[in-house]
């Protein structure tokens, strides 16, 4: 995808030429995508270790997701205590190709939690080898700065960043009224016959986010996006979220549609929730359904 004028991605090539502007997070994944060694030694010089468990989600509870939000002031003292403050610029890259939804599930928390300037690296660590982007040693991981460390005052966080979050009174809502998207793979979606507590939303749309990646790990072109999620009803003025396990891959979703202008919630805690919660309705099967009396076709 060309991204040198994203505010939200940035090709490989670009982020190289602005290195020494920008602050590298290198995030590693919730779970192994890929089997093998890993193909790159080194990382982008100065990266900030980061992982999705311990810095971008929070602690499990009964009720949540396996991977659920945690404290907008926990994330920031993990920047902090590098230097690094809500103005500044950064690039959140993995090392694998096939993990770029981590990569999104970083840059939906740290915009969340009030960093202003968040990219995503096209194509993560092997893009930026491509682009003959230099590799060394990363930042050591550091414990998260002290209660009593300076830091910018409160109202130099936007919390929020303009995400959205979906609690489950809202995910039946959007699944109802606007458009809902299951990013799980179409065999989790299905769910099994001999599990009555697997499938996925009643009305949800089956919306796999491995589809919107090139075989090289890029994202594919805003033309081929913004086609994709019309293909889905997902384009428009009305509600659209999207949910998946635990919060990971759909918030690729959630990335893909800010490129394009479109919102869409995401409902973290996602079906490591709702699957657990009894009362909850499921629906099985490979057909979607939707309300007889909402049409969300897109002009």
């Amino acid at each position: 995808m060309t991204a040198a004028g994203s505010a939200h991605l940035v090709d490989a090539r670009t982020a190289a030429a602005h290195h020494a502007r920008s602050v590298f997070v290198e995030v590693a994944p919730w779970r192994v995508m890929a089997p093998g060694p890993d193909p790159i030694r080194g990382s982008v010089p100065g990266a900030i270790p980061a992982s999705v468990t311990s810095d971008f989600a929070g602690r499990p509870t009964a009720r949540s997701g396996h991977l659920p939000l945690p404290e907008p002031g926990d994330v920031r003292a993990t920047l902090l205590a590098h230097g690094v403050g809500p103005d500044d610029h950064l690039v959140v890259y993995t090392r694998r190709v096939e993990e770029l939804s981590s990569a999104a599930r970083a840059w939906f928390v740290l915009t969340w939690a009030g960093f202003r300037s968040v990219r995503v690296l096209d194509g993560g660590l092997p893009a930026w080898a491509r682009a003959g982007g230099p590799t060394g040693p990363a930042r050591e991981r550091r414990p998260a700065a002290p209660a009593h460390a300076p830091s910018p005052a409160p109202s130099s966080w936007s919390e929020g960043g303009g995400r959205r979050v979906l609690g489950i009174a809202d995910v039946l809502e959007v699944a109802a009224y606007g458009t809902l998207l299951d990013s799980r793979p179409m065999s989790a979606y299905n769910g099994t016959l001999d599990d009555p507590r697997t499938g996925h939303v009643p009305h949800a749309i089956h919306a796999h986010s491995a589809e919107l990646m090139t075989p090289e790990g890029l994202l594919r072109s805003p033309t081929d996006l913004r086609r994709w999620f019309l293909s889905r009803r997902a384009i428009g003025s009305h509600e659209v979220g999207a949910y998946c396990g635990g919060g990971v891959s759909s918030a690729l979703l959630v990335f893909a549609g800010a490129l394009l202008g479109q919102q869409v919630g995401l409902f973290v805690d996602s079906w490591s929730a709702w699957a657990r919660d009894a009362s909850l309705p499921v629906e099985r099967g490979p057909v979607s359904t939707r309300s007889a009396v909402v049409d969300t076709d897109c002009a």
